[in-house]
């Protein structure tokens, strides 16, 4: 029982103690009076009866009259006239009644009314004794009515103090229940400041959560620039802020084994030749700033989509990565990227005019990245002996077809109609090597190739997805994560499908999971909150894949009850030899699991790094190593 239930029940029965002590004293006071006003007026009908009876002659027939006279005219149960011997000469009797009284009443409160007496004489001599009992049924129905009324003022009064004292504890529980909503809400990442209560008690109270909500928040902030930091001293170049050459490097091994990207890009490559000479003329320290200055115009001027990696491979060699972009746009590119370099170097120095060598080179999802750079480099071997940029073909293209703009339209119509798509699962594997779950992505059969999600997927594909997730369910104990495309979470409608489709689940809904991509998410997270109150309603949880851009947003995602979260597969390239991404990837699983969030790893490739993922507390691991280690065991 709470505090305040206990108060207010103390309260309620220290009331009613005192109501009750209250109506009984009253009632036993009544009925002192009605015993006193009984005796009181069976003495005075005997004494005026005795008078009356004195001065009238003393014949039984005059007496008796005077008796009935008074028996008839009063409330008497028992009027009795005895001789000086105490034989009884004349007695009246009636039955004492008290109608519309409880039997109870009489038993529990008797009226103890002394009865009157008196002599009556005949001159000097006594002739007999008048003895008087008066009624008490009309007493007992006065104490009755009163007790009634008493009873139910007592009610009422009881009733409103009980109201009162219920206000009263409400007005000071409300102020309790904000505080424990806040304590809540820090344990949920919400860092949200409580208004103080007006009760004084409580003041000191809600400013300590206030402070404690302040400082859990100053810590959060704290852990995620902090993570911010190791990630940028582990990723990026400290002289530009550029990818290193590790990060390029694992950017590309994993847009050549992400399913889920387009299959085919192109690498480019920008080296400003002569950078010993640069330092001579300028120094070590202007050609320094003036390299930052490159990479800020390199990013200005490459202006392509969200999965454009831009890198310092070491140098002044500068790498681009733009998947999905074929090789004609990727020369363009360069050639626009080497017109800005070249405008900012006429302002640097018009004496110097540097040599810029290009080359660009495109990729296949079937290549390895090892293929893809030595490619690179021969290329740029070429533009630095030729001249100009070079821009190389990669092997021959992926059987995709090329339906048109319109064509897709149908194409994707037609196949929502027979339900021509297919899931294609993938393993996350604990440690140990035990399942996880089966993350499954969406793919479409056209004309003899496989169409991965990265080729389409408007929002009624992401429903087609889920709802052969529901019948995987049906046919599996195996959990399932379904990957969603964050675009489509604002989509009109695509929320209150979700929930039908996921009605239809019924309790095999608990063992769902649904993926979103952070690299499709902006800074506010939109259409995640509107998703974990429909996944809630049925059970199921929400995961993060691809993470690693918004670690800031961690906190903020554990407000809305993320499950789990996969770390990008970029940060596990070569985790083993990697210090950097190693100090990263702890950093990020030990602020996880004091929130209580589940980390995995994507991509992992090799043995190496599944161990080192495994050390650093990371609980579950999917890509080549997990299907490797599922097959085999």
């Amino acid at each position: 029982m709470s505090l305040l239930r206990r108060l207010w029940v103390s309260v309620v029965v220290a009331m009613g103690v005192v109501l009750a002590g209250s109506f009984g004293v009253t009632l036993l006071t009544a009925r002192g009076y009605l015993e006193q006003q009984l005796s009181a007026q069976a003495g005075d009908g005997a004494v005026s009866l005795a008078l009356s009876m004195s001065q009238q002659s003393k014949d039984v027939a005059t007496l008796e009259l005077l008796i009935s006279a008074l028996f008839d005219g009063g409330h008497f149960r028992v009027i009795r006239f005895t001789d000086p011997g105490g034989k009884v000469i004349i007695e009246r009797v009636q039955p004492d009644l008290a109608d519309g009284v409880p039997d109870w009443l009489p038993a529990l409160l008797p009226l103890n009314a002394r009865p009157g007496q008196a002599l009556v004489s005949d001159g000097w001599r006594q002739i007999g004794q008048v003895t008087v009992e008066a009624a008490h049924g009309y007493a007992h129905r006065s104490l009755w009515r009163g007790s009634l009324q008493l009873g139910s003022l007592m009610l009422a009064i009881g009733l409103f103090w009980a109201v009162g004292v219920s206000m009263l504890m409400g007005w000071v529980r409300r102020p309790l229940d904000e505080m424990a909503e806040q304590a809540e809400a820090i344990g949920g990442g919400q860092f949200r400041v409580l208004e103080e209560p007006r009760v004084v008690e409580l003041q000191s109270m809600a400013r300590a959560l206030n402070r404690m909500s302040e400082r859990v928040r100053t810590l959060f902030a704290e852990q995620a620039g902090r993570i911010e930091m190791l990630r940028d001293e582990g990723s990026h170049d400290a002289g530009t802020g550029l990818l290193n050459r590790a990060a390029f490097n694992g950017e590309l091994r994993r847009v050549l084994s992400d399913p889920d990207v387009p299959p085919g890009g192109c690498v480019a490559v920008l080296r400003i030749a002569d950078l010993a000479g640069l330092n001579q003329r300028l120094g070590r320290v202007r050609t320094d700033e003036w390299l930052a200055t490159v990479a800020e115009t390199l990013q200005r001027s490459l202006e392509a989509g969200e999965d454009m990696a831009l890198g310092r491979l070491g140098g002044a060699e500068f790498g681009v990565l733009v998947p999905g972009l074929g090789l004609g746009e990727g020369r363009a590119l360069l050639e626009r990227a080497c017109g800005a370099v070249t405008a900012l170097d006429l302002k640097v120095d018009d004496s110097l005019r540097l040599k810029l060598d290009a080359a660009a080179v495109a990729y296949r999802r079937d290549d390895t990245p090892g293929d893809v750079l030595a490619r690179v480099d021969s290329a740029l071997m070429r533009a630095q002996l030729e001249g100009g940029i070079v821009a190389e073909p990669g092997g021959s293209p992926l059987p995709i077809p090329a339906p048109g703009e319109g064509g897709w339209r149908a194409l994707l119509e037609e196949a929502l109609a027979r339900h021509d798509f297919a899931l294609a699962g993938y393993p996350v594997l604990d440690g140990e090597g035990r399942l996880v779950h089966r993350e499954y992505m969406l793919r479409l059969p056209v004309d003899g190739a496989v169409l991965t999600a990265g080729q389409f997927m408007p929002a009624a594909c992401d429903l087609e997805a889920i709802r052969l997730g529901v019948d995987q369910l049906a046919a599996s104990p195996e959990p399932v994560a379904i990957n969603v495309a964050p675009r489509s979470l604002i989509e009109a409608g695509f929320l209150d499908k979700l929930d039908m489709l996921l009605a239809t689940a019924g309790s095999n809904a608990a063992r769902l999971s649904i993926e979103v991509s952070e690299r499709g998410l902006d800074a506010s997270l939109a259409g995640l909150e509107a998703l974990v109150e429909v996944l809630s309603r049925h059970g199921a949880h929400l995961g993060i894949e691809h993470f690693g851009r918004q670690l800031a947003a961690l906190p903020r995602l554990y407000a809305l009850r993320l499950a789990y979260l996969k770390l990008d597969g970029s940060f596990v390239a070569a985790l083993h030899e990697n210090e950097g991404h190693r100090r990263l990837v702890k950093a990020i699983v030990d602020v996880a699991r004091g929130l209580d969030v589940v980390v995995y790893a994507e991509q992992v490739h090799c043995a190496e790094e599944w161990d080192a993922a495994s050390q650093l507390g990371v609980g579950g691991m999917t890509g080549p190593e997990a299907s490797r280690r599922q097959l085999a065991g």
